[in-house]
Formats: C-alpha cells, sequence, structure tokens
C-alpha cells in the first residue's frame, strides 16, 4: 500500500532545513563570488542514487522530487545569468532525470522538462538522448506518459528531421491496448507520418480499417479520419498516373 504524502509542515525538520541551506548556499556562492567568476559556468554534478533520494525524503519522495525537478530547473541560471542549454552535460542531465522520476515514479515532471525545456537544442545529439529518455519512460508508463510521447514524435519530425524515428514513437501510441486512455488524434499521428513518407496506401489501410471497425465514435473525428482518407486516395491516384505517364 502507498504510504500517503506528508503535508509540508509535517516533514522531517532535517529534510526542510536540508534542503533551505542547500539552496541558500548556493544563492549567497553566487551572490558574493569573485567578478572573475562570476561569468564562469559551474557543471552540472552528477545525481546521487535514487535510493539514497528515497531514504532521505522518508516518507516524503514526492516532495523531494519536486524540489530535485526545481533544483536541477534552476541550474541554468547562475550568477544571475542565464546559461545556454547547450552547456549542460547531457548524459549528467539525463542521469538526474532518471533518478528524480525513480524518487517519485507517478510525476510527469521530468518528462515534461525532457519535452519542454531540455530539447530546446539545436544539437541532435543531445536531443536524441531527451528522445530516448521519453521513449523508455513511457514504456514503463504509457497512461502516464502518452502526452510526452506524442510530443517526441513531433520533435523527432520538425527538430530532429527525423520521419523515422517520428513514425516509430507514433506506432507506439498506435499499438497500445484500449486500457490506455488516450485521445483518438494521438493513435492517428502514425498515418499521417505515413503519408509524408510517401506510405500513403499504409495510411489509407489503417484509416479504413479504424472506420470500418467503429472504433471512432466522436464525429468530429470521425469526420477528420474521412477527410484525410479522401486525401491520401487521391494523392495515390495522382502519384500512379504521374508513374504511368
Amino acid at each position: 500500500m502507498r504510504r500517503a504524502e506528508r503535508p509540508m509542515l509535517q516533514l522531517p525538520a532535517p529534510l526542510i532545513w536540508g534542503f533551505i541551506l542547500v539552496l541558500l548556499s548556493q544563492l549567497l556562492f553566487h551572490h558574493f563570488s569573485p567578478a572573475q567568476r562570476e561569468f564562469s559556468y559551474q557543471p552540472l554534478a552528477k545525481p546521487l542514487r535514487a535510493s539514497t533520494y528515497r531514504g532521505i525524503a522518508m516518507g516524503s519522495e514526492k516532495l523531494l522530487g519536486y524540489l530535485l525537478a526545481i533544483r536541477l530547473q534552476l541550474h541554468d541560471s547562475q550568477a544571475g545569468r542565464y546559461f545556454n542549454y547547450n552547456w549542460i552535460d547531457y548524459p549528467v542531465l539525463v542521469e538526474w532525470l532518471e533518478q528524480i522520476t525513480r524518487v517519485n515514479p507517478v510525476s510527469e515532471y521530468p518528462m515534461l522538462l525532457a519535452s519542454r525545456v531540455y530539447s530546446q537544442t539545436r544539437d541532435k545529439s543531445r536531443l536524441r538522448l531527451m528522445l530516448e529518455f521519453i521513449e523508455r519512460n513511457f514504456d514503463h508508463a504509457p497512461q502516464l506518459h502518452w502526452r510526452r510521447l506524442a510530443e517526441a514524435s513531433v520533435i523527432a519530425k520538425h527538430q530532429l528531421e527525423d520521419l523515422k524515428l517520428a513514425l516509430q514513437l507514433a506506432e507506439k501510441l498506435a499499438l497500445q491496448p484500449a486500457s490506455t486512455v488516450m485521445p483518438q488524434w494521438a493513435r492517428d499521428i502514425r498515418f499521417l507520418l505515413l503519408a509524408e513518407l510517401n506510405e500513403l496506401e499504409s495510411a489509407i489501410a489503417i484509416i479504413e480499417a479504424l472506420l470500418q471497425s467503429n472504433a471512432v465514435t466522436d464525429p468530429d473525428e470521425k469526420r477528420f479520419l474521412e477527410e484525410k482518407l479522401s486525401k491520401f486516395q487521391q494523392e495515390l491516384f495522382e502519384s500512379r498516373l504521374t508513374i504511368e505517364n
């Protein structure tokens, strides 16, 4: 049975004061540090193991996980100056996100940071690390993280310019069992990407199967699928005419 999370005022005093002390020491260090160090970037240190953090939390894992995520976000702002995400050691960053997720597995916050914050890098190798982190944790909790995987598919297409990876992520959404509750549009991303990969026949087959199975009951969603079906059929017809001519 899951232990109930304790209100903040009922947390162990050492935990509260310890965290406050860490934050204050960081602020004081950056405020009073010499001018020559003011613009030097302090690398992100490796996190402790999740089991250590959980021991420190003493039953308050949810709050500690949140505080650790806030501490991680504050890292890119040092000495009153904002540092570009490309300065961060992304493998270490992923370690932080992984450990925070293990401290509080029911939180979406680390995945949100990965898809909305740390994906804002132009370095494709770093971006792939974020997408791998999202995919990996989606596999552990699809119901909790389907939104982040949908975002990851869009990121793979537009920022990474990797349509095959985008399709791979979209297919994971589409193939989730009915027990994973999500809107139909999340499952529909797959056939939109198939069309972009010139896999019109596959996209058409998927839409026809959805419509014939009566799996889609929402009138707007059904209308959307019918419009896409008509569009893809026309594109396929025109492409065949071009080949024949």
